[in-house]
């Protein structure tokens, strides 16, 4: 892409859509590492209801939880496909998964303290939620491409949202708002048509699949934007773009 500029709220969901559309089969094979464990959870879950047994239901939760651990790794290396994408550099499968995986320690960590915060505000109330979301949206690419530690990246993060809460919640919040009641919408028609727990899990593993990326990428363009509008990063960036030596930078401040 290499349009290193201040882009609109429309003009970043253009971007994101474009990126997507260009590396869509990249996006997908990331994702469904994560997706896979959703639908085997959705399978064993409802099959566990129609057959009245609770202890499929504790099976159907272990696999999801197994899902959650294998999530930080897929958004972080989606969040790298992206950044390739935005900085102009090739988007392949096996880079942006092994940068992805340069520090997966730091990863994890960070990733997981994101959610339980987010998760201890939803508990509080809703409102402190979704401050807490907008505060650390930016926590996945704080770590892989400024190489901050787990700490600083949760600062880092915080100061990047502080004053675009706006944007954040009508860029981020949107998507994946909209992204959530799509996948709930349609898995449920699809269940209630087949009252199939196959079927159910086929289709919840298709969804997943293909609409979660989209929040990802969105995520990525709006961190490299307030960066653009608030440090003069474009400059930069465009520096980097001529002697770029790799699909995937570093950028630090």
């Amino acid at each position: 892409m290499s349009d290193f500029r201040p882009r609109s709220n429309s003009e970043i969901l253009d971007a994101a859509f474009e990126i997507y559309r260009r590396n869509f089969a990249v996006f997908v094979a990331i994702n469904i590492f994560a997706a896979i464990p959703w639908a085997i959870s959705s399978y064993i879950g409802q099959d566990a209801i129609l057959q009245q047994q609770t202890g499929g239901l504790f099976t159907s939760a272990l696999v999801r939880l197994l899902g959650a651990f294998i999530s930080p790794f897929t958004e972080g290396a989606m969040a790298c496909a992206a950044s390739a994408a935005y900085l102009g550099g090739a988007v392949d499968f096996e880079t942006s998964v092994r940068t992805a995986l340069r520090r997966p320690g730091r990863l994890f960590v960070a990733m997981f303290t994101k959610w339980i915060l987010v998760v201890f505000g939803l508990f509080l109330l809703i409102v402190p939620g979704l401050i807490v979301f907008k505060r650390y949206f930016a926590v996945p690419m704080t770590v892989l491409f400024e190489d901050n530690k787990v700490g600083d990246a949760v600062t880092r993060s915080r100061e990047l949202a502080t004053g675009n809460g706006t944007r954040i919640f009508g860029l981020i919040g949107g998507v994946f708002v909209f992204a959530m009641f799509v996948t709930i919408f349609l898995t449920q028609t699809i269940t209630s048509l087949s009252q199939s727990a196959a079927v159910t899990a086929v289709a919840t593993l298709i969804l997943t699949t293909v609409i979660s990326p989209f929040s990802t990428i969105v995520a990525t363009l709006l961190y490299y934007d307030i960066r653009i509008r608030r440090e003069g990063y474009d400059i930069e960036l465009m520096t980097q773009a001529l002697n770029v030596a790799s699909p995937l930078m570093n950028p630090t401040s």
